[in-house]
C-alpha cells in the first residue's frame, strides 16, 4: 500500500496510497560489557581452614581427637602432592577463584524502525540481549519483538494496536536452590566444600575421579558432570485500544488486553559413577536424568471507559465512568479474577481551584460469598496559587500549587482460596484451614503536598509530599486456641499498620554559557512503620514479632553485651551472671531483661527493625559540547542488617557447616583475642545461633549505582557516513559502594545462597538513521 524513496540525510519518505507523506526512522542501540561478582566474600586457604577446624572441636570436647594433625597442616601449608602423600597432605583448593567469573559478558542489540503518516503510524522494536552468569554453565538469552500501530480511520476514531513476544532461554547447574531461596546450590556449595577437597584427579584407566565431601561431592563435580537445567519461557501478548469521539468533547475508550506465558523446564544429567581414587570402589553413582516441567499462564483484561469534558467560562468540568474486568489462570487450579467500577469528576475555577471526587468498586473472587466487593471513595483538593493576582506578575515564582487529598483503597494480594478449608484430593484429609469471613484490606492515606517552581521555565522545581496511610483489616495469621481445634494458621482481619512520612525531591535544570547543561535531581524520603492493632496478642516466630507500637516483622530475640570473658567465670567455670547452659568464655553474652537471673523466654522481645526508615536518591548530569557525563546515587539510613548462615556460624555441623571468610577468621574470640566481632568458634555453637542484636550490622550505605560517560559525534561526520546522529557510551554500575556492612552486600544482604549484585562495565552505541 505504499511507495518510498530516499531523502535527504537518510530518511526514508513514504508516500501511502492515499497521497499523504510519512517518514521512517531507524534507531540502532547495543552495548558490550563485563560483570564482576564483586559481592562474594572470600573464603580461607586449606592450612587455616584446618587449624581453624581444629579450634572449633576443640571448644566443643576437648577429649576427642583433633580433625588434623599439626604434621598434615604444615605439610598442606608447605604444598606437598596430596595424591602422591595420600592422608599425609590435603589440597589447597580456592572454590571461588576455581569457579566464579570475574569478567562474565554480557550484550545486547535493539533495532527500532518508526514513522508513518497521520493516517496511519508504526513502531517496530526487536531486542537480542546474552548474559553470561558469574557461576558455572549460568546464562540468559532473551529475544523480544515489539509492534506499536495507530491507526485514525477517521477524524474521530482511532485504533492503537500493541502487539509483544518474548523467548527467554535460562540455563544453570542441575543443583537447584530450595523453594524460597534465591541464587543456585552450587554457589552454596563454594562457602560449604572445605578447601582441604581435591577437585578433581588425574585420569586413570580412562576414569574421571572427583574428590568427595560428605553427600555433595564437590561444586566442580556439578559444574562438570552434574547436569543442568534448562527453561525457555515464552510470552506473547495483544493490547488493543479503541477510542471514538462520539461528538465534541465526549470520547468512548476501550481496552483489551491477552498474554500467554507458556513455559518449560528441562533437567538433564548424563549417568555418572564416582569411584574412589585410591581403592577404586564404587562411591555413588548420579542417575541418568530426562525430566521436565510446563507451566502455563494466561491473563485478560477487558475495559471501557466514557469521558466528557465541559468548559464554560472560568469553570472546567471532566467527568469519566468506567467498568473493567480481568482474569489470571494458572497452573491446574489458580485461578483469580477481579471486576471493577469507577467514575471520577474534576472541577475547576480559572484554574485556581480544584476539586476531584473518586469512587470505585473492586470485586475479587480471593474473598468468599457476600465478601468479595468493597467500595472505595477518594477526595482532592488544589489551589493554584501562581494564577492568583498577587503572584501572577512574579518573576521568581511560576508554580505554586498546595494539594491535599484523602482516599480509600482495598487490598486484595493475599494469595488464592484463604477463604476456602482444602482437603488433600487422594486422602479428604484438610490440608488448610480457610476463613470465609476475610475480606479486604482496606488503605485509607491522606496526603498534602507542595509543588513549587521557581525561575524563568521553573529552572528550580521543588516538590513536597507528607502522606499517613493507614491499613486496615490487614489479613493475618494470628496464634488460635488449640482448644478450638486449630493446628495451623488461618487468616484473619486480624491488624492495623500505619505508614506515615514524607517525601520531598528537586530538580535544577540550568544552561551556562553556551555549552554547558547541568541537571540535579536529588531526593529524599521518610517512613515510618507501626502495627497499630493485633487481634490476638502478638505475632512471633523464631525471628520476627509484629507487636502494638513496634514495625511489622520486626526482629524478634534477646539483647546482647558483647561476648563473655574468662571474668564472668568463677575459678571453677561457674558463671557468675545469667548465662544460657553451657556457656564459656566467648560464647556471646545475653541479658538478663527480666531480672529473673535467668535467660529465657521473658528476656526476648523486639530488638530491631529491618527496613530502613529514610532512604536517598541524586541524580546529577552535565552536558559539555559533544561530552555528558550521568551519575545516580542512592543510599539508606540506618538498619539493622542480620548476618546468618554459613557467614556468622562457620563449622557448624549441627547444620551444614561451612568455610569461614577471611574477614571471619581475622576477628573471632580467643583467650589471645577478647575484643573480638565474633564468637569463639564452634563445631556445634547452638547457643550462639538464637536470634540476637549481636548479628546486628548497620544496614545504611552509599551506592553509586551507575555513572555514564557519552559523546555525540560532531554532524558533519555524521551526515557524510549518511546517518542522522551517532552517540558512544561508557557505563559502570554499582562501581562504588560505601558501607559499614561487612561479608555481605547492604542492599541485597542475604547469605551463602544469594547471588548478590555484580559490578557492570559496559560499551554502548546508538545509531539513528
Amino acid at each position: 500500500s505504499s511507495y518510498g524513496s530516499r531523502g535527504a540525510n537518510g530518511v526514508i519518505v513514504v508516500t501511502t496510497k492515499r497521497g499523504v507523506p510519512g517518514k521512517v526512522s531507524l534507531v540502532y542501540d547495543g552495548y558490550y560489557g563485563v560483570q564482576h561478582a564483586s559481592a562474594l566474600p572470600a573464603t580461607v586457604d586449606a592450612p587455616t581452614y584446618m587449624r581453624m577446624y581444629n579450634e572449633a572441636s576443640y571448644n566443643n570436647n576437648p577429649t576427642n581427637a583433633l580433625p588434623f594433625t599439626q604434621e598434615q597442616i604444615d605439610n598442606t601449608r608447605n604444598g606437598m602432592d596430596p595424591v602422591a602423600n595420600n592422608g599425609k597432605a590435603f589440597a589447597n583448593t580456592n572454590w571461588l577463584d576455581m569457579l566464579i567469573d570475574d569478567a562474565a559478558p554480557i550484550t545486547s542489540s535493539s533495532l527500532s524502525l518508526s514513522g508513518g503518516s497521520s493516517i496511519a503510524r508504526f513502531a517496530l522494536t526487536g531486542n537480542y540481549t546474552y548474559q553470561k552468569g558469574i557461576i558455572p554453565l549460568s546464562n540468559m538469552k532473551r529475544f523480544n519483538i515489539r509492534a506499536n500501530t495507530t491507526i485514525s480511520l477517521s477524524d474521530k476514531f482511532q485504533v492503537n494496536l500493541d502487539l509483544l513476544a518474548i523467548k527467554r532461554d535460562t540455563q544453570q547447574p542441575n543443583r537447584i536452590s530450595a523453594t524460597g531461596n534465591t541464587g543456585n546450590r552450587l554457589l552454596e556449595d563454594m562457602y560449604r566444600v572445605p578447601p582441604t577437597i581435591i577437585p578433581r584427579f588425574p585420569e586413570k584407566d580412562g576414569r574421571t575421579f572427583y574428590g568427595q565431601y560428605v553427600d555433595i561431592v564437590n561444586p566442580l563435580a556439578y559444574a562438570e558432570v552434574g547436569g543442568k537445567r534448562a527453561a525457555e519461557f515464552g510470552q506473547t501478548s495483544i493490547n488493543l485500544q479503541p477510542k471514538w469521539e462520539m461528538f465534541r468533547n465526549f470520547n468512548l475508550k476501550g481496552q483489551f488486553s491477552f498474554r500467554l506465558n507458556s513455559d518449560v523446564t528441562r533437567d538433564t544429567r548424563e549417568n555418572f559413577n564416582h569411584f574412589d581414587y585410591f581403592t577404586g570402589n564404587l562411591l555413588r553413582t548420579w542417575a541418568l536424568q530426562r525430566a521436565t516441567t510446563m507451566a502455563r499462564t494466561t491473563y485478560y483484561y477487558a475495559g471501557l471507559t466514557a469521558d466528557y469534558t465541559l468548559d464554560w467560562g472560568d469553570h472546567r468540568l471532566f467527568a469519566l465512568g468506567g467498568y473493567s474486568q480481568e482474569e489470571t489462570n494458572s497452573g491446574a487450579w489458580e485461578v483469580f479474577s477481579i471486576m471493577s467500577g469507577y467514575a471520577k469528576l474534576n472541577y475547576s475555577y480559572k484554574d485556581k481551584y480544584l476539586l476531584e471526587g473518586t469512587i470505585r468498586t473492586d470485586g475479587s473472587s480471593r474473598f468468599g460469598p457476600g465478601n468479595k466487593f468493597g467500595v472505595f471513595p477518594s477526595v482532592a483538593l488544589g489551589w493554584n496559587l501562581h494564577n492568583e493576582n498577587f503572584l501572577k506578575e512574579s518573576s521568581l515564582i511560576n508554580n505554586f500549587k498546595i494539594r491535599a487529598s484523602y482516599g480509600k483503597l482495598g487490598n486484595d494480594n493475599i494469595g488464592l482460596y484463604r477463604y476456602q478449608t482444602l482437603i488433600n484430593n487422594s486422602s479428604g484429609v484438610e490440608t488448610t484451614y480457610g476463613n470465609p469471613d476475610i475480606t479486604w484490606e482496606s488503605v485509607n492515606m491522606l496526603d498534602l503536598g507542595l509543588d513549587v517552581g521557581l525561575f524563568k521555565n521553573n529552572k528550580l522545581e521543588l516538590t513536597f509530599d507528607y502522606y499517613d496511610k493507614l491499613t486496615k483489616d490487614i489479613i493475618l495469621n494470628p496464634t488460635l486456641p488449640l482448644v478450638g481445634g486449630f493446628e495451623s494458621d488461618v487468616p484473619v482481619n486480624a491488624g492495623e499498620v500505619r505508614n506515615s512520612g514524607w517525601e520531598l525531591s528537586m530538580n535544577y535544570n540550568d544552561r551556562l554559557g553556551q555549552d554547558i547543561n547541568i541537571s540535579f535531581r536529588p531526593g529524599l524520603s521518610y517512613n515510618k512503620n507501626e502495627v497499630r492493632k493485633l487481634q490476638g496478642g502478638d505475632i512471633i516466630t523464631t525471628t520476627t514479632i509484629s507487636r502494638v507500637g513496634g514495625p511489622i516483622n520486626g526482629i524478634f530475640g534477646y539483647r546482647t553485651n558483647g561476648l563473655l570473658q574468662a571474668s564472668d567465670f568463677d575459678a571453677t567455670g561457674k558463671p557468675l551472671i545469667p548465662v544460657l547452659p553451657n556457656s564459656k568464655p566467648g560464647d556471646i553474652r545475653y541479658l538478663d531483661i527480666d531480672g529473673d537471673k535467668v535467660i529465657g523466654l521473658g528476656d526476648q522481645g523486639l530488638i530491631g527493625n529491618p527496613v530502613p526508615e529514610l532512604t536517598y536518591f541524586a541524580n546529577f548530569r552535565i552536558a559539555y559540547k559533544n561530552f555528558d557525563l550521568e551519575a545516580l546515587v542512592q543510599g539508606t539510613g540506618k538498619s539493622d542488617a542480620v548476618l546468618y548462615g554459613m557467614f556468622a556460624y562457620p563449622f557448624d555441623f549441627s547444620a551444614d557447616g561451612g568455610v569461614p571468610t577471611t574477614y571471619y577468621a581475622d576477628n573471632y574470640w580467643t583467650p589471645q583475642h577478647t575484643d573480638a566481632r565474633f564468637p569463639r568458634l564452634n563445631i556445634a555453637p547452638a547457643n550462639n545461633k538464637v536470634s540476637s542484636d549481636f548479628w546486628f550490622q548497620n544496614g545504611s550505605y552509599l551506592r553509586v549505582k551507575y555513572l555514564q560517560l557519552g559523546y555525540s559525534f560532531q554532524a558533519p561526520l555524521v551526515k557524510k557516513l549518511g546517518v542522522n546522529s551517532i552517540r558512544a557510551y561508557f557505563n559502570a554500575q554499582n562501581p562504588f559502594t560505601f558501607t559499614s556492612v561487612k561479608i555481605t552486600d547492604p542492599e541485597s544482604r542475604g547469605y551463602q545462597w544469594t547471588y548478590g549484585l555484580v559490578k557492570l562495565y559496559t560499551i554502548g552505541l546508538s545509531i539513528k538513521f
